[in-house]
């Protein structure tokens, strides 16, 4: 049986794996021959509809089993979209259909958060002594605010991607502006956290020093000159940091 926090932090990392596997399908329209995305492409779909289902084994609470069901839903019709060669038509319909997912696989992770709230509420009283339950719960928020940022990291780079010659709109522009400063502004939130032990503060550092390479290329960011395999594998590079941060995260004893 998971706990509630790695049920947190496994439902945030479905947030990320749609949202890579995006990327990679993105970037491999134009790099057809590369190993690595081809390798992330195929591991993420897999890594995805596993963890989907340990979630769904895992949850007795029902509004969570009806938003994995929605997650399926979408997923079902997604990976029709990423499977086979890459090419501009899918391409197009993965940039349209990529939020819908994160959209439901974020509702998961606010649905185990939920339920883990009426398994304290089930034993109140021994909460109250102890003082955890508030504590608890501003926890599993921080599990949740630092997974997120794992998958702002493919998002950052997806909508880097969608913004080449022959897919770019108005609309992917601001997307990527959007990702760009809540990525920003949620660095300094985790800095701050009463959770944050030696271990995370080092994680964090590390976290901080990837993050640090975008920011000095902000310019090329926008401006779309940062070579697509260096955004390619520095987006893989900051997603790990913040899954190592996260994993401490979930391991935090009250």
């Amino acid at each position: 049986m998971l706990t509630f926090n790695k049920a947190v932090n496994i439902s945030g990392k479905q947030r990320m794996l749609g949202q890579k596997i995006a990327k990679a399908y993105l970037y491999a329209l134009e790099n057809p021959s590369d190993t690595k995305a081809k390798r992330d492409l195929l591991t993420s779909k897999l890594i995805f509809e596993k963890q989907n289902n340990i979630l769904l084994q895992n949850s007795d609470y029902k509004i969570t089993k009806d938003r994995l069901a929605k997650v399926e839903e979408l997923w079902a019709a997604f990976k029709k979209m990423v499977d086979g060669k890459p090419n501009y038509d899918n391409a197009k319909k993965i940039i349209e259909a990529n939020t819908d997912l994160l959209k439901a696989s974020n509702s998961v992770v606010l649905a185990v958060i939920t339920e883990s709230k009426g398994a304290n509420n089930s034993n109140d009283s021994l909460l109250e002594d102890e003082g955890l339950g508030e504590e608890d719960g501003e926890l599993k928020k921080i599990i949740n605010l630092s997974g997120r940022q794992r998958m702002l990291a493919q998002r950052l780079a997806l909508y880097y991607f969608a913004n080449n010659s022959t897919l770019k709109d108005k609309n992917n522009e601001q997307m990527l502006k959007n990702v760009y400063n809540e990525l920003d502004g949620a660095i300094s939130m985790l800095l701050i956290s009463e959770f944050n032990n030696s271990r995370i503060d080092e994680k964090l550092g590390v976290a901080m020093s990837k993050w640090d390479q975008v920011k000095s290329n902000k310019e090329k960011l926008f401006n779309h000159t940062i070579k697509p395999a260096d955004m390619y594998r520095l987006s893989n590079e900051l997603t790990k940091a913040f899954n190592d941060v996260t994993t401490l995260y979930e391991k935090v004893k009250l």
